[in-house]
């Protein structure tokens, strides 16, 4: 293994390659403490980037795709930004229409520039750790939070995230990773003949501000991915369905079918024996496989609807509409919110912590 340190092109951010001896390398950033490049070997001499990546570096730091971030201090949406806690509701920052909290509101962990903390190498593997500090009422979150983003990639590609965060008021947690995947490479594409499997037996449907209003099975839905399926087929199997048409594809909350993870502490070449892989995702063609496992209980997946055209990205392609495919392992969306969904703060003092597990195989 590998690790190189550079600067960004404007100076403003650190990078950090991670190179396997095959030449299967992750690029790091401290800015979003995010994913900047995944490159996978596909040939003899010829290495693929399968995240999406852009190719200004402005455009790094503030996009609405808030591609290859953490997603910090929260995922997703907080309906009208009302956070309840034991002593009341927090009034968070509305930074999505002036009506509800996004990806932790205006001043969110995406954008800004994270601390090293620490670079590791052993024969194996290297683990990477960045550091960030939020401050008690940075968009109405209560706590002087501390959060950790710990990257650990063994040379058997497996990419273990450990997210870790604490607080000094009791407050809200809910971390996690907004890294787009197309496995051809070409993200001038559409990504919808992936192929996905999703152990998920039920998912959320969303009101038309994209707030679950409800669950459901997926059996006889477009959103029965429990037998490999390629979301075109199941578009294609189900062309009215209201959901699919409000969300220009899918963006919608997976509930998983699966145990914890047993121990993502340590770097491991291997994931857990006790948990197979919430998802995985192929491509005809193409040689990658790509599977995840988490300790979340859902997993949001965007199909990248919403993607603008023409967005210039890495390696002289330019973006369309569902390009990229995100997989945001998380609570259920809008835990907060009154809909019944598990859901549970963090008290003063007490660890918060989640895992995802990548592995990708060629």
């Amino acid at each position: 293994m590998i690790i190189k340190k550079f600067v960004s092109a404007s100076g403003s951010s650190l990078l950090i390659q991670l190179i396997c001896q095959d030449g299967f390398s992750l690029t790091l950033s401290s800015l979003g403490a995010s994913i900047r490049q995944i490159l996978c070997p596909v040939g003899s001499s010829r290495l693929q980037n399968i995240a999406l990546s852009f190719s200004e570096e402005e455009d790094w730091r503030s996009n609405s795709l808030y591609a290859g971030a953490t997603l910090a201090p929260t995922a997703g949406r907080i309906s009208k930004g009302l956070l309840p806690l034991k002593n009341g509701i927090c009034q968070l920052s509305r930074n999505e229409n002036n009506c509800h909290s996004l990806h932790g509101g205006f001043h969110n962990a995406s954008f800004q520039n994270w601390e090293l903390l620490s670079a590791e190498q052993t024969d194996s593997c290297v683990c990477v750790t960045f550091t960030l500090t939020l401050p008690d009422g940075l968009d109405g979150f209560p706590g002087n939070r501390q959060l950790r983003a710990i990257y650990t990639l063994a040379e058997q590609h497996v990419l273990t995230l450990r997210y870790e965060a604490l607080s000094d008021r009791e407050t809200y947690f809910n971390l996690s990773n907004h890294c787009y995947f197309n496995l051809s490479g070409d993200f001038s594409r559409s990504a919808k003949d992936h192929i996905l499997k999703i152990r998920a037996g039920r998912c959320l449907v969303n009101a038309p501000d994209f707030i679950p209003e409800g669950s459901q099975n997926v059996t006889d839905t477009p959103f029965d991915f429990r037998q490999p399926t390629s979301l075109k087929e199941q578009q294609d199997r189900f062309p009215g369905d209201d959901q699919l048409l409000r969300n220009q594809g899918y963006n919608h909350g997976f509930i998983l079918d699966h145990r914890s993870l047993r121990s993502c502490d340590a770097p491991s070449s291997e994931m857990p024996e006790s948990t197979k892989a919430d998802l995985i995702c192929t491509l005809p063609g193409s040689p990658v496989t790509l599977s995840i496992s988490s300790d979340a209980p859902c997993m949001v997946l965007y199909s990248g609807g919403y993607i603008p055209e023409g967005l210039a990205l890495a390696g002289g392609q330019y973006s369309v509409p569902s390009c990229a495919l995100a997989f945001e392992f998380q609570d259920y969306p809008d835990a907060p919110g009154s809909h019944g969904f598990p859901y549970e703060t963090t008290p003063s003092g007490t660890l918060w912590n989640r895992t995802i597990a990548y592995r990708f195989e060629y």
